[in-house]
């Protein structure tokens, strides 16, 4: 457990890149050159196929930093159906309902790629200036906000990853929250110990925010009230009052927490964070500010997401995605998956690629 994954995996630049520069790929319709690698050879050969009503269990689109790809999931089945290439040492991911993509942060690129869910093909891609591993998107689905960790900024892009803008945050900016309304955003910077509050409209900050030691992961209430930050060195997370702009509480969690996830509507008030050196996921209750339990997990977790009944927990050693019990944390099943997986943000949606729907 020597490895710290609160950084990109390698510091190295593009070679010929300028500093400044950003270079759009568009890749509307991915040649047969480029394909899906696709594991569910039954469902390939299925004809007439079509997108079919949204189910309770999730697809997840995992990022896999050792194999340049990502794992897409058939959560009902517990399979992997299907891995897509995309840019070097895939770390980020937010998927994007609206949108109907799932973005990704390749930090190694450096790139951002987005895969169409639909069709799980990647359909634009964009070569950054410097390496991003938090990546988050607007609720509206119209903007898509990466953290550039060497340049201390926040670039923004449309939907297709052309460039629209950028804010300086603080330094080593990681995990990114975004409100409900889509008025302000939320940037862990690592180095600085805070999280810089944006003003999504004018891209301007507002505020700087005091937390623990290392901040990488960022998460949102359900009632948007309460900002959390997993603080990967003090090993514990700050719970920042968003009313008042500042930290009102800080919960001890395991060793190095990395990933936060909630339940979806909030009736529990729990949010689960994933112990990378402890190889555990925190429960906290929100209502005590406090560890309510601590679940075994497979080793080194560090993506977590939850749907109704189920935690997901990515784990980087067991290169697997491991399905928990969210009343018991029990586990009930899991998936193999590529090199290194890391699942960081929103890796979980409900859009069935046209391959596999209807089965």
């Amino acid at each position: 457990h020597d490895r710290d994954t609160s950084r990109p995996a390698d510091t190295r630049r593009e070679a010929g890149t300028k500093p400044d520069s950003i270079r759009i790929v568009r890749l509307r319709d991915p040649a047969p050159s480029n394909p899906v690698r696709c594991f569910a050879t039954a469902a390939l050969l299925c004809l007439g196929c079509t997108i079919g009503p949204v189910r309770a269990a999730p697809w997840a689109y995992v990022t896999n930093q050792g194999s340049d790809d990502v794992s897409i999931v058939d959560g009902e089945r517990l399979t992997e159906t299907a891995r897509v290439p995309v840019g070097r040492s895939p770390a980020g991911v937010s998927v994007s309902e609206v949108a109907g993509r799932a973005y990704i942060s390749n930090p190694d690129g450096p790139s951002l790629s987005a895969i169409e869910l639909a069709s799980g093909r990647v359909v634009a891609e964009v070569v950054l200036p410097g390496a991003v591993v938090g990546i988050a998107t607007s609720p509206d689905g119209r903007r898509v906000y990466a953290a550039d960790w060497y340049a201390h900024r926040l670039r923004v892009f449309d939907a297709g990853l052309a460039p629209v803008g950028s804010v300086a945050v603080g330094h080593a900016p990681a995990g990114i929250a975004v409100s409900a309304a889509g008025d302000r955003i939320y940037v862990a910077n690592r180095d600085d110990n805070d999280v810089t509050v944006i003003d999504a409209d004018g891209l301007r900050p507002l505020a700087r925010i005091e937390v623990g030691e290392h901040p990488f992961a960022l998460a949102l209430t359900p009632d948007g009230q309460r900002l959390l930050a997993a603080n990967v060195v003090s090993n514990d997370v700050s719970v920042i009052d968003l009313a008042g702009a500042r930290e009102i509480a800080r919960v001890p969690v395991g060793s190095a927490p990395y990933g936060i996830a909630f339940d979806g509507d909030g009736a529990r008030a729990r949010a689960f964070v994933t112990n990378q050196h402890a190889d555990s996921l925190s429960v906290i209750d929100m209502a005590r500010l406090e560890v309510a339990a601590t679940w075994p997990t497979a080793e080194y977790p560090e993506g977590v997401a939850w749907s109704p009944r189920r935690v997901w927990v990515v784990s980087w050693m067991e290169e697997r995605l491991q399905v928990l019990d969210d009343t018991s944390g029990r586990p009930l099943g899991s998936v193999g998956l590529g090199s290194n997986p890391r699942g960081f943000g929103n890796f979980l949606s409900h859009t069935a690629p046209r391959a596999t729907a209807g089965r």
